[in-house]
């Protein structure tokens, strides 16, 4: 009787250990949970910021802003985008910017998809045209070349609507051309 009532503490001492490894094992599994989330924070705190931020705000490459400046210029014709504004728009940035076409067309979905999200097209055209003039890579040429950009956009399916020719303006009042 004894040896059963000793087999029986072993085995009773043996599961409580058992029990307590791995209560402890999930422990620790949750304490690097939590360190792992806190490592993580920063980077976590840091996608909340550019989340939260318009995507307007994030632009900071002029030729990006560019080409959203000629989309909404392309679209403040009425309708929707036509073929004829995608070429010209294409052959615009290939050549101005030195793109192939396969940039120019990844460059043109992009100005499309933030145009689609993006305020007003008045408010995207001053804005842009702030970050463009701001820029420090850009020299009066380059200011006078996006004007060019902006109106061979404009002109693509006949004479500029009136509300490509307000978008225009933005631009030509923000950059300090003459109209």
């Amino acid at each position: 009787m004894q040896i059963v009532l000793f087999l029986v503490s072993i085995l009773a001492a043996i599961g409580i250990w058992s029990w307590r490894i791995r209560m402890a094992r999930e422990g620790a599994q949750e304490a690097a949970k939590l360190a792992q989330t806190a490592l993580n924070m920063p980077r976590k705190l840091a996608f909340r910021y550019k989340a939260g931020k318009g995507g307007l705000s994030l632009i900071q490459d002029p030729r990006e802003a560019a080409a959203i400046m000629m989309m909404e210029v392309a679209r403040a014709r009425g309708g929707p985008l036509t073929e004829n504004q995608t070429a010209i728009m294409d052959r615009e940035i290939m050549q101005h910017f030195e793109f192939t076409q396969e940039e120019a067309d990844e460059l043109t979905a992009h100005a499309a998809w933030v145009t689609n999200s993006a305020p007003t097209p008045g408010e995207t055209m001053r804005k842009l045209s702030q970050l463009i003039v701001a820029s420090s890579v850009l020299g009066p040429k380059e200011i006078i070349d996006l004007d060019d950009m902006l109106v061979t956009i404009s002109e693509a399916e006949g004479l500029p609507t009136r509300d490509q020719l307000k978008l225009l303006q933005v631009y030509r009042d923000n950059a300090g051309l003459l109209s």
